[in-house]
């Protein structure tokens, strides 16, 4: 996939744009990005995604934060087989007006045959375009367009926000399956205070941006693929109040089957059930032993994998 970028055009082919914000490329999500992608197919077209820098987005008021780095984003959705991306910081374009995004952004930048978005998609200044004034747009610029209906699941309309108050809330069995795989944890392995090795059981730490959604604190069961081979785990999220006292959020670890060094190494550890809160306990051997146990409790678990 290629991310336009600075004066960057595509000329060669026209395109299939999917449209939206896409923070979590959850479901609902994925039907507009992979109508684009197999409307493009069978078009004759490439497929390309608009969106916006994630971080960047802040008409969703001052306490929103999103599932994903635009990194993550991107990977999920280069997945979805699309050729092209155009992500720009939202600032750079919140100004134009719905006529000026559709000719400078989507015709003349992205070579746009078709467009597809999701019924509550507004643009322009304000977001004061919906999808019916974006027709209008498309039909006087004899460009298609196709409006993805609303996807739910037992009953429950499919949202972002959905999404982070279930992470946040530690239900990440239903954030799963409304983001449609498997919420991760992505960043690099860092040096911890190797505690989790005096206890015999080491952990790989990553440090939370607290930018972004942060899990309910406490213990996971968790997976990662590490050098191409799938290994369970139990991770902890939180500030480790038994040894620690700077109360920065961490996600550590503890992959009883795998032995080696994994720090520097990016690493997606997705997070599949929710087993106790974080707690505080009196001794390090206390520790110890909740970690056996919780470790015990991951083993005996037969979750399925749904990576990213």
């Amino acid at each position: 996939m290629k991310e336009l970028s600075g004066n960057d055009r595509i000329t060669e082919v026209r395109t299939s744009v999917a449209l939206g914000i896409f923070d979590g490329v959850h479901r609902g999500h994925r039907a507009v990005v992979g109508y684009a992608a197999k409307s493009a197919k069978a078009s004759e077209l490439a497929s390309a995604v608009c969106t916006f820098r994630t971080a960047t987005v802040n008409t969703k008021g001052a306490d929103y934060r999103p599932i994903y780095s635009d990194n993550a984003k991107f990977d999920i959705i280069e997945e979805l087989g699309i050729d092209y991306i155009f992500a720009p910081d939202f600032s750079e374009i919140r100004g134009l007006s719905p006529e000026e995004f559709v000719f400078s952004v989507l015709i003349e930048k992205m070579n746009a045959a078709e467009l597809v978005c999701g019924r509550d998609f507004h643009f322009g200044r304000n977001a004061a375009c919906d999808v019916n004034g974006l027709a209008e747009i498309c039909s006087a610029n004899g460009i298609g367009l196709k409006v993805i209906d609303d996807v739910s699941d037992s009953g429950v309309r499919i949202s972002s926000a959905q999404i982070r108050k279930m992470i946040s809330d530690g239900d990440i069995v239903s954030a799963n399956r409304f983001l449609g795989h498997d919420y991760a944890v992505i960043g690099e392995v860092i040096e911890g205070n190797h505690i989790g090795r005096q206890l015999d059981f080491p952990t790989a730490n990553q440090a939370m941006n607290e930018s972004f959604v942060l899990p309910k604190f406490g213990v996971y069961a968790s997976y990662a693929e590490i050098d191409g081979i799938i290994y369970r785990g139990v991770t902890n999220v939180g500030v480790k109040p038994t040894v620690e006292s700077k109360h920065i959020p961490l996600a550590e670890t503890h992959f009883p089957a795998f032995d080696g060094d994994l720090y520097g190494k990016k690493l997606a550890v997705h997070l599949v059930e929710f087993i106790r809160p974080e707690q505080r306990f009196e001794s390090l051997e206390a520790l110890r032993g909740r970690i056996e146990k919780d470790t015990q409790t991951v083993r005996s678990y037969n979750y399925k994998i749904n990576a990213l």
